[in-house]
């Protein structure tokens, strides 16, 4: 694939990237706008791996919140060039 081929794919990828993902990553850098990549990931991992939040969703016999959180740690995992991206864009607008 060629760079301009990929960086109109990355363009695309980013218009109909989910919202949450867009929000949370502009909520973490302006929270920390020093944070660099790696803590932003880390942070949207910390986010939606097993916590309290499944704890309490299972006490109120609901599965909703493990579904939830899985498909968006499995959006995280597979588009990492997509969150640099928002990340970058993100600490543009942060400015």
């Amino acid at each position: 694939m060629f760079n301009e081929e990929y960086e109109q794919l990355l363009k695309k990828s980013i218009e109909v990237a989910p919202d949450w993902l867009k929000n949370d990553i502009e909520s973490i850098v302006s929270k920390e706008p020093s944070a660099g990549i790696s803590y932003v990931i880390s942070e949207l991992h910390h986010t939606y791996t097993f916590s309290i939040r499944h704890i309490i969703s299972a006490s109120h016999l609901s599965s909703e919140w493990s579904q939830i959180s899985r498909e968006r740690l499995n959006i995280i995992d597979n588009n990492i060039d997509v969150i640099v991206a928002l990340y970058n864009e993100a600490k543009k607008n942060n400015k």
